[in-house]
Order: C-alpha cells, then sequence, then structure tokens
C-alpha cells in the first residue's frame, strides 16, 4: 500500500468522522432550542446554519486534497423563488449545493426523518419529507411562491454506475407550476465514486475527486406544454440534448 493510499484512506475516515460530529453538534443546537416556532425567519435561519456548516466541511475536502468543487455560473442565479433541478449520481451532491446556497429548501427521504444526526435540522430548516404526497406539493409550491429556492432531483434517487440518467419524475415541474416560478437546470459531473449508488460509505472511493456544478439554462414555466412534456423536454437537456423549445421556454426576467 502506498503513502498516498495511506493518506487517502485516514483523511476520508478523518472526514467522516467530522461531518458525523458536525451533524450532532447541529442535533444538539436544535434540541436547545427546540422552543422556538417552525416559523420562516426561525427556518431561513436554520438553512443558513447548514450551509455554513457544509461550506466549512467543503473547505475541509479541498484542504485534505479529498474533494475539489467547481462552481459554473452560478452567480447567475435568479432572486426570488425558484425550483433548482439537478442531476444525482452520489449523495454528496446536496452538500455542494448547500455549501454554495445560503438559504434552501430540500426535499429528503422518509429515513431521514428519523436520522439522529441529520433528523433535527432537516425538520428545523423546514425541509420536506418526500412521502408527502398532493401534500408535499401544496406545501413545496407554496415555499416556492413565498420566495424560497427549493432543491429537487427529479431521479429522486441517485442515478446507479453506469446509466446516464433515471427517468424524470414530474413533480418538480407541477410545484413550478403551483408556484408561478422558474426552474433553473443545475447539471453535476464527477470525475470519483464517492458516496456513489450501491457503494458502501465505509468503502475507500477515488481520491482525490472532482466535481464540476454548472448552472445551465432557466427554464420558465409559463407555456402551453403539458407537465410531462416539459419534464421531458429538461430531462433530454441533462442528456446532452439543446432544450426544447416546444416543451420549454428560457426564463427572461433578470437575474441576480
Amino acid at each position: 500500500m502506498s503513502l498516498r493510499s495511506v493518506y487517502n484512506r485516514l483523511a476520508y475516515y478523518v472526514t467522516l468522522l467530522l461531518f458525523g460530529a458536525a451533524g450532532l453538534e447541529l442535533s444538539l443546537l436544535c434540541l436547545l432550542v427546540s422552543w422556538l416556532p417552525a416559523t420562516e425567519p426561525t427556518e431561513r435561519f436554520f438553512q443558513r446554519l447548514i450551509h455554513r456548516h457544509l461550506a466549512l466541511f467543503h473547505w475541509w475536502c479541498a484542504f485534505a486534497r479529498l474533494v475539489h468543487v467547481r462552481y459554473l455560473g452560478f452567480e447567475r442565479l435568479p432572486r426570488g423563488g425558484f425550483v433548482l433541478a439537478a442531476n444525482h449520481p452520489a449523495l454528496i451532491d446536496i452538500t455542494c449545493l448547500l455549501a454554495r446556497i445560503p438559504e434552501a429548501l430540500c426535499i429528503f427521504k422518509p429515513a431521514v426523518r428519523h436520522n439522529p444526526l441529520l433528523g433535527s435540522p432537516a425538520r428545523r430548516a423546514g425541509y420536506l419529507g418526500s412521502d408527502g404526497g398532493h401534500e408535499l406539493v401544496r406545501r413545496a409550491a407554496a415555499k416556492v411562491a413565498a420566495g424560497n429556492l427549493l432543491v429537487v432531483f427529479p431521479e429522486a434517487t441517485r442515478t446507479p454506475p453506469g446509466k446516464a440518467l433515471l427517468p424524470f419524475k414530474p413533480g418538480f415541474v407541477l410545484i413550478a407550476r403551483r408556484a408561478h416560478a422558474p426552474i433553473q437546470l443545475v447539471r453535476i459531473t464527477t470525475d470519483s465514486d464517492v458516496l456513489t449508488k450501491g457503494r458502501a460509505w465505509w468503502r475507500l472511493p477515488k481520491f482525490p475527486a472532482h466535481i464540476e456544478v454548472a448552472a445551465g439554462p432557466l427554464i420558465s414555466t409559463d407555456t402551453a406544454a403539458s407537465t410531462p412534456d416539459m419534464a421531458a423536454g429538461i430531462e433530454a437537456w441533462f442528456h446532452g440534448l439543446p432544450v426544447d423549445a416546444g416543451a420549454c421556454a428560457p426564463e427572461t426576467r433578470a437575474p441576480s
């Protein structure tokens, strides 16, 4: 075993330990302030707190020469409420996005609700469980209409290694349409197998990992196309095809 391999293994497990410690610290803080009402200012406070923790986490990952994230076009993200739709190659994707965006909502799997490290911070930040059905769509649309940014992975799970993409579920388009909000496309690419689907988290992945998070077109939802057709047109863009002008129209409002 080379010296580099020994270093990568040690740095990786230290990083996992630091991530767990940060999650425990956030959970304890949530317990201490559990008396605070679940208002929008409270949710935004915890969103910013999670953002700062993840920004520090990614600073550490870059310092330790494990994970390097490159952001493209994020200075052009729009103002106000919108849906950010991204592909989902690995679990680390959401940490990359939240480390860059100070205030954002997410849709999480029901199992996260009972996770001792992640559950309490996710609830306090106003994140939404994916098991909400029609109520999830209603609540998500109301939050986006109120000016919140909602991060969505339309595949609903990580893309299995070797596949280009899983079929998109159209719920994210329905949320944006009900909120009268645009959809910002973001493409995530990586050269590593860190936290990819089917790979145990404790197995050492390929390091250093290079991740590119690139903002694509901003799509207006004010079109005559059906919701499934819009979702299919957006999915085609992630396959490398041009945006279908019949199903998706570029948004014209000024970016930030």
